[in-house]
């Protein structure tokens, strides 16, 4: 199965996470979690309110009061012998102060960690809460992906599979078809029209190459008689054995086929007149010697007559029906004198 690369996940849910977190930490604190935090000291007030006091009094007094505890919150009262001076209004204390009077207040002090900071807690468990189920939701959209991925894949796969098996077929039918287009069924060589186009390939080679191209006519002496006495199987027979002999008897470069009735052609490439008459008086021979079983067990026994024409490679207007004309003009040629021999049409 071939590779296939998948797809990056889109980073929709960690957007999505961080536009909430964003929108929810932008929000204003309500009233009541305010109220809880820990507010801020006027320490600036305090330390104005210190110095205004420490210029109105004396010398004596401002030693008094750097050597004592009086710069410790709450403000002490003023002693006897302070000329008249009165405190004014103290100042809330500082909350990180070492020493305070057991009358103070803390206003921030809280019980526990979780009821002074709960809004805060609350807000980041909410906000993992929904992380994780962004996340969750994303593995298993990808998990899901990923299934539906592999099943189109081997979907895909066996389509392949069935589309090359079906063109398999169809090449094996187209095949089958032009063989049986070309092929004579009786006696399983060429017919007629496979020869007539190998007859147009050789002539053009031969003028190409400068080779000479015969060919030869071949026709069963006396056949109407054979089919009238012994029956038209025995015929068929007879045909047989012509064109398995024809077909046996020449070169791996030459084609024998059947061109109608028990007419035989024989095409010779590269091959001259005088090589073509002597390949076809050997022929002659052969299937003369031939015989062949009859219904009832007669033997039968019979000849051929061939006919020779040659294609020269300088001659450019030769045709493959020119060329079977004078191959059958030769033929003709051998009827009239008797049968059972080879003529030639150079």
């Amino acid at each position: 199965m071939p590779h296939q690369r998948r797809p990056l996940a889109r980073p929709s849910a960690t957007w999505l996470c961080a536009m909430a977190l964003l929108s929810i930490c932008s929000l204003p604190l309500p009233t009541s979690a305010g109220e809880l935090l820990p507010k801020r000291l006027p320490v600036r007030e305090y330390l104005h309110e210190l110095r205004q006091q420490l210029t109105e009094k004396t010398a004596p007094q401002r030693r008094q009061w750097r050597n004592g505890d009086s710069l410790r919150l709450p403000i002490p009262a003023a002693p006897d012998n302070a000329g008249g001076l009165v405190p004014r209004q103290p100042v809330q204390p500082r909350a990180n102060l070492a020493q305070h009077p057991t009358t103070a207040s803390w206003p921030d002090a809280s019980a526990s960690i979780f009821e002074r900071y709960w809004w805060q807690i609350l807000l980041g468990g909410s906000l993992i809460i929904l992380q994780g189920l962004l996340i969750s939701a994303l593995i298993f959209a990808l998990r899901s992906r990923r299934v539906t991925l592999d099943a189109l894949h081997d979907e895909r796969n066996q389509l392949e599979a069935r589309v090359l098996q079906r063109t398999q077929e169809l090449m094996q039918a187209n095949a089958k078809l032009e063989q049986l287009a070309t092929t004579d069924p009786l006696t399983g060589i060429g017919n007629r029209r496979r020869m007539t186009e190998q007859i147009n390939r050789e002539l053009d080679r031969g003028r190409r190459f400068g080779h000479p191209l015969s060919l030869l006519m071949a026709d069963i002496d006396h056949f109407k008689n054979v089919n009238d006495q012994y029956g038209h199987e025995a015929g068929d027979r007879v045909i047989i054995a012509v064109a398995r002999a024809l077909a046996e008897g020449v070169r791996n470069i030459d084609m024998a086929s059947r061109f109608g009735g028990e007419e035989f052609v024989l095409l010779m490439p590269e091959t001259s007149i005088e090589v073509a008459t002597s390949a076809a008086e050997r022929l002659r021979q052969e299937i003369a010697a031939l015989e062949v079983k009859g219904d009832k067990g007669e033997s039968i026994h019979f000849t051929i007559s061939i006919g020779v024409a040659m294609a020269p490679p300088e001659n450019t207007l030769d045709t493959p029906s020119t060329l079977v004309s004078r191959a059958d003009k030769a033929l003709y040629q051998a009827k009239e004198a008797g049968r059972n021999r080879v003529m030639c049409n150079g």
